[in-house]
């Protein structure tokens, strides 16, 4: 199994603060990501500019796409969501992602 790497851009939504981005984060981590063993890591990072970007790495392409699967069933995703400004968002557009070439340690 090939490792992928997927690069997910959030805005907040109006009205929405980063302390609610990463309290929703926090539910969606202990709530349903930490109960998927596709999904190997996990980082939320900011920008200088104000935006964030969630990294996830699945074991797989077959993991990415059931545990997206399951995401459209998840309270704890549609509340992760909910702080999110989704007014861009195509849901048929293809996701950007990466294959790992290489893992190093730090």
């Amino acid at each position: 199994m090939t490792p992928i790497t997927v690069l997910a851009p959030i805005k907040l939504a109006p009205s929405k603060t980063e302390a609610d981005l990463l309290a929703a984060s926090a539910k969606f981590q202990s709530e349903f990501v930490s109960h998927e063993p596709g999904v190997l890591r996990r980082e939320l990072v900011r920008a200088q500019d104000g935006t964030y970007l969630d990294i996830v790495q699945f074991r797989s392409e077959a993991d990415m796409a059931e545990v997206i699967e399951k995401e459209m069933q998840s309270p704890a995703c549609a509340d992760f969501f909910s702080v999110m400004d989704l007014t861009d968002f195509d849901p048929d557009a293809p996701m950007d992602t990466y294959v790992s070439l290489e893992t190093h340690a730090a």
